[in-house]
């Protein structure tokens, strides 16, 4: 967390009562109380006269239309006056709504009881940090279906199986190994640690039969030891992705090497010199489009650190950081590395990254290179599912137009992980993995923050429901 700067090391009315009814007379968690009563009802659902947005690479914008879901797949997108071909589904009125895929954020990452303690250096607290669905109700409540995990551990792929066993609701999780070079940035345990060849060939291995199918690389990683890592991922089908290694010291083109397909920063492109070149921009995207490397921006990543190290009392009156476990909510506000920078010399090296972050993405994404929607959310200050909506914003402010914007976060994130047979657009067959908004993001991307229901699995939970179970959250987190 401490490693981004040099100066830091609608449901019927009874439909929607029996659920909440459930969720509050019973002791599990609110989705086993919701999962209950939803088995039972979701066998057919249909979406009435709604607008959908596939976000397939040429499907249009439709309007009033009928979406039928049966468990957990589309199974027909029609004309809305089709409706009444199914007499005993649940139905949902979407008039004036508009339905898209469930959104990816393409860099988290994840908290769990051994990360605290590595990174706080005190013993898991007595009060067991935090009941695990409390790491992913966020993420649901704010239609974020699918993560990419950057620095993932074993229990993150525990994680992963609670969730696709269906005893937790929680978004689909990605994972990735991290790997860094001697001295490693964050603590051994989160990364693996490669300071030769040798290691970072082993490393590679080891991560593939743990079951991961990435490597992050981070920061520290030598030239030669990157090249090795690359080279044994290749020959294993494992994707690498991650930081520009060795900051500063003019080697910038030497890590574009194939293979390398993801770097998960703008601010690694501004941190290759002692103070970012905007003049170096068109030759960081020909670097780029060169390897065929995507981006994942961060951009309202960086926003946020310098409005924390700008005013640290700012976190203080973060609401989308309540709902947060005690010790984690403490990691973000009382312990928070960018508001112990709260200097003149930090601040105005924070501003400089997002001053130069802006115009790279725009060329990034003009040359028609892929950008990819990601957050950097369990940063210290940085929201888990709140902060995918931060970022749809600054990409909108960095020039970038709507449609791009969703389609980084929906089928070009599934294109990117391999996983769009399944989910990532509007389509018959597709995984019923969707959000309803009350208006059309496509015309103000502002709009993916007016959730009017998320369907997971073909689960449908309306607003007054994903509200509730955020309230209970809160409630039990901030006692």
């Amino acid at each position: 967390s401490t490693r981004r700067f040099p100066a830091l090391v609608d449901q019927p009315m009874s439909f929607h009562f029996i659920i909440l009814v459930s969720i509050l007379i019973a002791a599990a968690s609110p989705f086993q109380a919701f999962a209950s009563v939803a088995e039972r009802v979701r066998a057919t659902l249909v979406i009435d006269n709604v607008g959908v947005i596939p976000m397939t690479e040429s499907g249009a914008t439709l309007t009033e239309r009928t979406v039928v879901i049966e468990d957990d797949r589309i199974v027909a997108i029609l004309p809305a006056d089709r409706s009444r071909d199914y007499p005993g589904a649940t139905r949902i009125d979407g008039s004036g709504k508009w339905l898209l895929p469930g959104f990816s954020d393409m860099h988290v990452h994840l908290g769990n009881d051994r990360m605290l303690r590595l990174l706080t250096g005190r013993e898991t607290p007595a009060d067991g940090t935090a009941i695990l669905q409390d790491f992913f109700t966020p993420y649901i409540a704010n239609g974020v279906l699918q993560v990419f995990d950057l620095a993932s551990m074993a229990e993150t792929i525990g994680q992963r199986v609670e969730i696709e066993s269906g005893r937790i609701l929680g978004p689909h999780i990605v994972t990735a190994a991290m790997i860094d070079g001697e001295n490693p940035i964050l603590p051994f345990g989160i990364s693996r640690i490669a300071a030769s060849p040798g290691d970072g060939r082993q490393a590679v291995r080891d991560a593939q039969a743990e079951g991961y199918r990435y490597v992050k690389i981070y920061g520290r990683v030598d030239l030669p030891t990157f090249t090795a890592i690359v080279d044994e991922a290749r020959s294993r089908n494992i994707r690498v992705v991650g930081h520009i290694p060795q900051r500063g010291q003019g080697m910038t083109a030497s890590f574009f090497q194939p293979g390398y397909d993801l770097v998960v920063h703008a601010e690694e492109f501004a941190q290759q010199t002692k103070v970012p070149d905007m003049a170096a921009i068109p030759a960081y995207v020909e670097m780029a489009r060169g390897n065929g490397t995507a981006l994942v921006a961060t951009l309202s990543a960086n926003k946020r650190i310098l409005e924390i190290a700008s005013d640290p009392t700012s976190l203080k009156a973060r609401t989308d950081l309540l709902s947060l476990p005690p010790e984690f909510y403490s990691l973000h506000v009382d312990l928070n590395p960018y508001a112990a920078q709260s200097n003149e010399s930090f601040v105005g090296y924070a501003s400089s990254i997002v001053n130069f972050n802006d115009p790279f993405v725009r060329a990034f994404s003009e040359a028609g290179l892929t950008v990819l929607t990601g957050s950097d959310a369990g940063v210290p200050g940085i929201a888990p599912g709140y902060s995918l909506h931060d970022e749809f914003q600054a990409l909108a402010q960095a020039g970038l137009d709507n449609r791009t914007i969703l389609e980084g976060s929906t089928r070009l994130a599934a294109e990117w992980l391999g996983v769009d047979h399944d989910r990532g657009t509007v389509a018959i067959g597709m995984r019923a993995d969707l959000v309803l908004l009350e208006d059309n993001p496509i015309i103000e991307i502002a709009n993916t923050r007016k959730i009017a229901a998320v369907i997971r699995d073909g689960k449908y939970m309306d607003r007054a429901l994903l509200d509730s179970m955020i309230a209970e959250l809160t409630k039990r987190n901030r006692r």
